[in-house]
């Protein structure tokens, strides 16, 4: 048999093509290696962001009804578990200088989901609708020719080939066959960080709506150590973050952090309950995923996690473009245009780790107070995103720079430099 459309990985982006692909009239066969999707077991997050334009998207959430809604892009998916509320984010210097962003009204700014309920639904409505599945299987190579794409498959030691017209790649950021297809020899690698979470109980001043993070060579690391909600099911679980390197390995930062840290008062009483993680690696985006019969969606294609909502919106776009490619219309420019637009790391000043992220190791601990400290006392807005949070931050801290030069001329200095690293930097040093 011979499908219009293969798609490899029954993720959020994955399922939403397969659906609307279908929708569309094509038939489609979703290829996976799990063989249970609901269960996850590799660490991600897990987080509807409601931001204003984030990821070029403004996402709505009615958590009685259970919707997650795209006000942009025009997609509504049906959600049957829990949400958790987050309202407050707090970055913490070395003496617990702190820097706050919520909304003054208390309402939420994202909303932590279980991402094995949202892909169980999802996958229920393609198996309703006809969608092929096909599990416990392995996409290991793919030939991409002017007729069409040509899987090579393996599941449980049998080896088989797919036939498709097209092929949507949604195997996430260590995508296999978009390196199989040379796509990865345009982009520029930085680097990768070794990521652990720890869920855990008994944690002293956890509460689920907090997100927090400490930055500070105090705390053992260059990149901060966070502390989010934990999973579907047990909120009430605190979700410890940590990323590192070979050369700082997450799980000694964590020892150091929970026991040795100024924060180890926190878990004196603390009961490890689960344990998770990955190795996230970080290349620049591929500026045109859609190309010859292929198209490469979310986190495949992408810099950083498009989260949840933006891989809904890259599988529903894709979905879109394929049905107008086998139409005879040229659906892939359209979609490789979108796709830079959307997305804040295509804009190359963004793929810079800059003054929020580049805190450590260019600031001393000593200086991070000084800098956080001109924050005391305000309020800023209630923001997720990585790219604005920083921002935000740091236009506070300049709002008197004639203040910083007389103060801390050393400060001023290191920031009148403008200096910047890459991410590379942050984690290997």
């Amino acid at each position: 048999m011979v499908y219009d459309l293969a798609i490899v990985g029954a993720g959020p982006g994955g399922l939403h093509a397969a659906k609307w692909a279908n929708k569309k009239g094509l038939k489609v066969a979703v290829i996976e290696k799990r063989k249970d999707i609901s269960k996850i077991t590799r660490y991600c997050s897990e987080h509807i962001i409601l931001d204003e334009d984030y990821n070029g998207d403004t996402i709505k959430v009615d958590t009685a009804a259970g919707k997650i809604m795209s006000t942009r892009n025009g997609w509504e998916v049906n959600y049957a578990g829990e949400f958790c509320p987050v309202t407050d984010k707090y970055y913490y210097s070395p003496k617990q200088n702190a820097v706050h962003f919520a909304w003054p009204d208390g309402r939420p700014f994202a909303y932590k989901y279980g991402k094995g309920t949202l892909l169980k639904g999802l996958l229920e409505e393609c198996l309703a609708l006809g969608v092929t599945y096909i599990t416990e299987t392995t996409a290991y190579d793919v030939t991409d020719n002017p007729s069409g794409i040509e899987l090579k498959c393996v599941s449980k030691a049998k080896k088989f080939k797919i036939q498709a017209k097209k092929l949507v790649i949604a195997d996430g950021a260590s995508a296999q066959l978009a390196l199989k297809l040379g796509r990865n020899e345009e982009r520029a690698y930085f680097g990768f960080a070794l990521v652990l979470a720890v869920y855990m109980s008994n944690v002293e001043t956890y509460k689920p709506s907090d997100w927090k993070g400490w930055w500070g060579r105090c705390y053992g690391t260059n990149l901060a150590p966070l502390m989010g909600t934990g999973p579907e099911g047990h909120f009430d679980l605190a979700d410890m973050i940590i990323l590192g390197s070979p050369k700082e390995p997450p799980e000694k930062t964590f020892e150091f952090f929970t026991q040795k840290g100024p924060m180890a008062f926190m878990f004196k009483n603390a009961k490890i309950e689960a344990k998770h993680c990955c190795l996230t690696k970080a290349f620049t985006p591929i500026k045109n995923p859609a190309k010859g019969n292929t198209v490469i969606i979310g986190d495949a294609a992408a810099f950083v996690e498009t989260q949840a909502q933006g891989a809904l919106s890259c599988g529903f776009r894709a979905a879109d473009a394929l049905a107008k490619e086998l139409d005879g219309k040229n659906g892939f420019d359209e979609y490789n245009q979108w796709w830079l637009k959307t997305f804040e790391f295509n804009d190359a000043g963004m793929m810079r780790v800059v003054s929020g992220y580049a805190l450590i190791p260019t600031y001393t601990d000593d200086e991070i107070d000084y800098l956080f400290s001109l924050c005391d006392g305000h309020l800023l807005e209630g923001s997720w995103s990585q790219y604005k949070s920083p921002k935000m931050m740091w236009d506070l801290i300049l709002k008197d720079p004639d203040k910083i030069q007389r103060e801390r001329p050393e400060v001023w200095e290191k920031i009148n430099a403008k200096v910047t690293r890459t991410l590379s930097d942050s984690i290997n040093k």
